[in-house]
């Protein structure tokens, strides 16, 4: 009995030494190694799949200009009317060598849509390189807070094995003096066997998402990498009117929607011309040499080619066609991205309030009351009021809801990052400007 006195006694002792049962608060004046705003400057300058949008952007950007130029005019050399039968180049009047520019001109219009069109595609490609942005920094953003929760759910678990590993010594000592029933020790034992398999998986979960956060980084995953600091909570409201409306003026994705419509749009407007004609002009100079009669001047052409469109209903009627097809196409993936985009906004805008009323109530309310009970029931075990279940129970009802509290605030602090990332911001463009 005085074994298992000391026993309890000690374990009191690490109790009050770790400050139990306060753990939600006793991490932060630990020094944090990651700060989630420097990890997503990083990768913003790093990620390949960033710098593959840049790259493709800046290819874009080069087309306008392209695309508005007129055709490269076409140089012709050539001999006009050599006769046959005798190659000369001074028994017939007409023969000469001829030398020629040809330049073919748009029909007035059609150079600036087409140059309309490359403009358009190139703001869409700069809007889809903000966007691989903004997925990069939604992506680190999900695997910090997950690996925030990961540590602390290791730390919560480390720290209630120790104390389960005290609460075993005490009911095998118990049991070994007559005072105990074994029961007491294969229960032990097993709440023992399922924290030891839990953090297992929080370990390969927590290397899995420094993995994840490496990779994010352009760098090798098992390059070493520091732990979070401390997460906060985040109270966040908002009217989900005007995040959907601040989500159309600001997400990359629905902008790079919009100049895919207006670029159709444009490419309408040109389908419509093409029955107009382009105009091929030609000027020549033909050299004579001087015949039997006497001297012969040079000679100048000049011509005007137009194409006739003759097959009208077959090609540029169903070119027309096909562009007002791809502005309903254009329109109807915009208004489906926009109400995707609704609907997860008002989805996490209730999962947020949700959150917010959980941990409130496990902060004020669970937690405290868990903790009156664990101590209750210690107490009580002291003197043989109460089993040895009562105290185990009462301990991993504890472990229970401090491991739900910090799944909840990593669960809020990434609801709110996928409305920021929805909305076209986030904290670190925030605090830039």
């Amino acid at each position: 009995m005085k074994i298992a006195a000391r026993l309890f006694s000690w374990m009191f002792f690490v109790l009050v030494l770790q400050g139990f049962p306060s753990p939600l608060w006793a991490q932060e004046g630990k020094p944090a190694s990651l700060k989630l705003n420097d990890l997503i400057e990083a990768a913003l300058e790093k990620n390949p799949d960033v710098l593959a949008a840049k790259s493709k952007w800046e290819v874009f950007k080069e087309r306008p200009p392209q695309a508005g130029a007129l055709d490269d005019p076409m140089l012709g050399l050539g001999i006009v009317n050599l006769p046959v039968d005798t190659f000369s180049f001074r028994n017939e009047d007409m023969t000469m060598k001829e030398i020629s520019v040809t330049q073919r001109v748009p029909y007035p219009g059609k150079r600036g849509l087409r140059s309309e069109m490359a403009q358009k595609e190139a703001e869409a490609a700069l809007s889809d390189f903000e966007e691989a942005k903004n997925k990069v920094s939604r992506e680190m953003k999900m695997a910090y807070f997950d690996l925030f929760y990961a540590n602390r759910a290791i730390e919560v678990t480390e720290r209630n094995r120790e104390i389960l590993k005290l609460l075993n010594q005490i009911a095998e000592t118990r049991y070994s003096v007559g005072e105990g029933i074994h029961t007491d020790v294969l229960k032990a034992q097993v709440e023992l066997s399922k924290m030891i398999d839990e953090l297992i998986m929080l370990n390969q979960s927590k290397r899995t998402l420094k993995a994840r956060i490496n990779t994010l980084l352009h760098q090798p995953p098992f390059a070493p990498l520091g732990d979070p600091g401390e997460v906060m909570p985040e109270k966040f409201s908002a009217d989900p009117e005007e995040l959907v409306e601040t989500a159309a003026k600001n997400r990359p994705l629905l902008q790079s929607m919009k100049r895919m419509v207006e670029k159709n749009q444009a490419g309408l407007r040109l389908a419509e011309k093409e029955t107009y004609p382009d105009f091929d002009f030609k000027l020549a100079y033909g050299q004579r040499d001087d015949g039997p009669m006497g001297r012969r001047a040079d000679m100048v052409t000049a011509m005007v080619g137009i194409p006739l469109p003759l097959w009208y209903k077959s090609k540029q009627e169903r070119k027309v066609a096909e562009s007002q097809k791809d502005i309903q196409s254009a329109k109807n993936q915009l208004a489906a991205m926009t109400n995707e985009i609704r609907f997860m906004i008002s989805d996490k805008l209730t999962e947020i309030e949700r959150v917010e009323k959980q941990m409130e109530l496990l902060k004020t309310g669970i937690i405290p009351l868990a903790t009156l009970s664990l101590d209750s029931a210690m107490s009580s075990y002291r003197v043989n009021k109460v089993d040895f279940i009562t105290v185990l129970d009462s301990l991993m009802t504890l472990f229970k809801y401090e491991i739900q509290y910090y799944r909840l605030l990593a669960d809020s602090r990434k609801s709110i990052a996928e409305i920021e990332i929805a909305v076209g911001k986030s904290s670190v463009e925030e605090k830039k400007g």
